[in-house]
């Protein structure tokens, strides 16, 4: 195969279907499932941090139950997963129901009943099935088996938005103790600005990983560069907001192909377990990373990089070699409402950020 066509296919594996020059045809696939591999147990002490200033403490590492629909269904596993997690140190759990039709309130709430006032409950409030938005927060307590939530967060980002009055009432039952914070995810500056200049956050959730963050982003700034995380993330710490990072392993459509081009470099890495590390090393320092886990090993895995954070030198030539072909692979495998994240790449010659990193 010519070199062109070899970059194009991006040897992205059982998730690219090669053809010929011109004719790369790429499916958009998720990971097949895998409940057999088995990972061994990890022994050591999970690092914990405070979100903001809120006074909530957590695990670095917190369980994100964003789960896939087909998975739902291995209920026994699921809830191994959650016991396990905890009994490793993990007491940040951050769920989502209906996004993704996956629906996991319920069952996480009888998955947690055991430690339910040990962990830290983190969902997003999304009235649905006819609800208003009281109801909904009141069912979703009920389902948590609590009189309150610790972080709750809405995806409503401008005055112009139908949802913005919403707010009101998560900072009201925040004065009545029902919330201990109130945050926003967000995916690009435009989602920050307005909630930042007028509502009184204890949170901001963002994506940062190896590939997408915002160490390259902040255009608006001028900063753009990985040796600055001034602009927006200074300014959430001056204010006490917290800083929390998600999409650690670049998102479910990439961590595949990226996968394969990690064991066609070097088997004997594990990309997630790298991915998480450089979070760790980033400098950035996050309260917390939220990062999905389908799979009974991946609990194990995960929450190995945090009791051994070292980013060693075969994973930093790994994600080196990734990024020099990622490019030309999250155009293709990007699904059309994720490739905005693409203007958070860094440059495929720019690792000098890797090569900071201990």
């Amino acid at each position: 195969m010519k070199r062109r066509c070899f970059l194009q296919a991006g040897m992205a594996g059982a998730a690219a279907g090669l053809g010929g020059c011109g004719s790369v045809a790429v499916k958009q696939e998720l990971a097949p499932h895998d409940f057999d591999r088995k990972a061994k147990k990890p022994a050591g002490v999970m690092p914990t941090g405070e979100i903001g200033k809120s006074g909530i403490k957590v695990s670095k590492f917190g369980f994100g139950s964003h789960i896939r629909a087909d998975i739902v269904s291995f209920a026994r596993e699921r809830e191994w997963m959650v016991r396990e997690a905890r009994e490793l140190g993990i007491t940040l759990f951050d769920v989502y129901d209906k996004e993704g039709e996956s629906y996991q309130y319920e069952p996480m709430g009888r998955y947690l009943k055991p430690v339910i006032n040990d962990v830290t409950i983190s969902i997003t409030l999304t009235p649905w099935d006819g609800r208003t938005l009281e109801q909904e927060f009141e069912h979703d307590l009920r389902l948590f088996g609590r009189d309150y939530l610790d972080m709750v967060r809405l995806h409503s980002f401008s005055s112009a938005d139908e949802t913005w009055k919403q707010w009101d009432s998560l900072f009201k039952w925040r004065e009545q103790g029902k919330i201990r914070a109130v945050g926003v995810p967000v995916h690009n500056l435009d989602n920050i600005r307005e909630p930042l200049q007028k509502l009184p956050l204890d949170y901001v959730i963002f994506p940062f990983n190896f590939y997408h963050n915002w160490t390259w982003l902040d255009n608006e700034r001028k900063v753009g560069r990985h040796d600055t995380y001034g602009g927006l993330v200074a300014e959430l710490r001056q204010r006490g907001i917290g800083v929390v990072a998600m999409k650690p392993f670049a998102g479910d459509y990439l961590i595949t192909p990226f996968g394969a081009l990690a064991r066609e470099y070097n088997r004997e890495v594990n990309l997630s377990q790298a991915c998480l590390r450089y979070v760790i090393n980033s400098g950035l320092d996050v309260d917390a990373t939220l990062g999905g886990m389908y799979y009974p090993f991946h609990v194990y895995e995960n929450v190995e990089a945090y009791y051994n954070p070292k980013l060693t030198d075969a994973e930093r030539t790994v994600m080196k070699k990734i990024r020099k072909r990622a490019r030309v692979i999250a155009e293709r495998h990007l699904p059309p409402r994720y490739r905005f994240l693409n203007a958070w790449a860094p440059a495929p010659d720019d690792d000098s950020d890797l090569e900071q990193m201990g």
